[in-house]
C-alpha cells in the first residue's frame, strides 16, 4: 500500500516528494499517514483472518456431510468390516468403524446401480486368483445391515451377490497353421491356447459391474496372433440364477451378477483352416 501510495502522482505533489524517497523516508513512525495505513493493514488481516477461519469451518463441515451418490454407495460397499460392528460418532453423526481392519474388508468387488427411488448394489469377494466370487450368506445379510446403518433414512437399498455369468462363444475362427493347429494350441506349446486365453482375459477386464461387448469380443480374439479371421456365431450367457442359456440379443450384455466367466470354450469354437 505504502508503494503504491508513494507512486501517486496527486499525492507526491500535495507533499512535494521528489525524487526516489521511500515512505519510511518521508513520513515517521507516529505520523498520521503511518498511523491510518497501520489501522487500514491490521483490520486488512483481521478480516481475511475471519475468512480463512470460515472456510476451514464450511470445509470441515463439508467433509463430514453425507452426498449419497453412486460413487458414495461404492466406497461405503468397499468400506464394510465383516464382524465389527458399527458405532455412532456424535461428531459427525454418521455411523463409522472406530478402527479399519482391511483384512476384514471381504467385499473386494462392488457395482452400485440407480433404479428409480433406490439404489441397487452387486457385491462380491474374491478368490484366491482375485477373481470375483460370491458372498456366504451370512456376509451378506451383515453387508445388508450395515448398508442400510449407513445409508441416508428413507432410501431403499436391495443387495445381490452371485457367481459369475457364464458366458458360451460360437465361433469359427480361420487360423495359421504355423502357429496354432486345428485343436486351437500353440504349435509350439500345445499347453496353451490362445484364444481361449485371449476370451477370458477380455472377460476378466470388464469393469465388474460392467458389459460385455461383441465387438470388443471379436477384437480381443482377432488380436491374437495366429488369428487369421473370426465369425462369431452366437454368444449366449447364464446367470447365476437362471435354469437356461439366452442369447444375447445386440451388441451389448450387462451381467446379472457384475462379472463374466467363460466356460466350453474348447467344444464351441471351431478352427478353420486359412487358405
Amino acid at each position: 500500500m505504502t508503494q503504491q501510495f508513494m507512486t501517486d502522482s496527486v499525492i507526491r505533489t500535495k507533499y512535494g516528494i521528489t525524487g526516489s524517497a521511500t515512505f519510511d523516508e518521508t513520513f515517521s513512525k507516529v505520523s498520521i499517514e503511518n498511523i491510518w495505513f497501520s489501522i487500514v493493514a491490521s483490520a486488512i488481516w483481521v478480516l481475511e483472518s475471519l475468512f480463512d477461519a470460515f472456510r476451514e469451518d464450511v470445509d470441515a463441515k463439508i467433509s463430514t456431510a453425507v452426498l449419497a451418490s453412486i460413487p458414495w454407495y461404492h466406497k461405503i460397499a468397499l468400506e464394510f468390516q465383516y464382524g465389527d460392528q458399527l458405532v455412532f460418532d456424535e461428531e459427525t453423526q454418521q455411523y463409522v468403524y472406530p478402527e479399519i481392519h482391511p483384512n476384514k474388508q471381504v467385499v473386494k468387488y462392488a457395482a452400485c446401480r440407480d433404479v428409480g427411488g433406490g439404489v441397487y448394489v452387486l457385491a462380491a469377494g474374491a478368490s484366491s486368483s482375485g477373481t470375483p466370487v460370491a458372498l456366504d450368506a451370512d456376509v451378506l445379510t451383515a453387508f445388508e445391515s450395515y448398508l442400510n446403518q449407513r445409508k441416508p433414512a428413507g432410501v431403499i437399498v436391495e443387495v445381490g451377490s452371485y457367481a459369475p455369468d457364464r458366458v458360451r462363444v460360437f465361433a469359427d475362427v480361420q487360423y495359421n497353421p504355423q502357429v496354432i493347429n486345428a485343436a486351437g494350441e500353440l504349435v509350439e506349446d500345445s499347453s496353451v491356447r490362445p484364444v481361449d486365453d485371449a476370451i477370458r482375459a477380455y472377460l476378466r477386464n470388464i469393469e465388474y459391474g460392467g458389459v460385455l461387448n461383441k465387438t470388443a469380443l471379436v477384437d480381443a480374439i482377432q488380436a491374437v496372433p495366429g488369428v487369421v479371421d473370426i465369425m462369431l456365431n452366437r454368444v449366449v450367457v447364464r446367470s447365476d440364477i437362471s435354469s437356461s442359456w439366452s442369447d444375447v440379443v445386440g451388441n451389448n450384455y450387462e451381467s446379472y451378477s457384475g462379472a463374466f466367466r467363460a466356460v466350453d470354450l474348447n467344444t464351441d469354437i471351431d478352427y478353420v483352416l486359412s487358405i
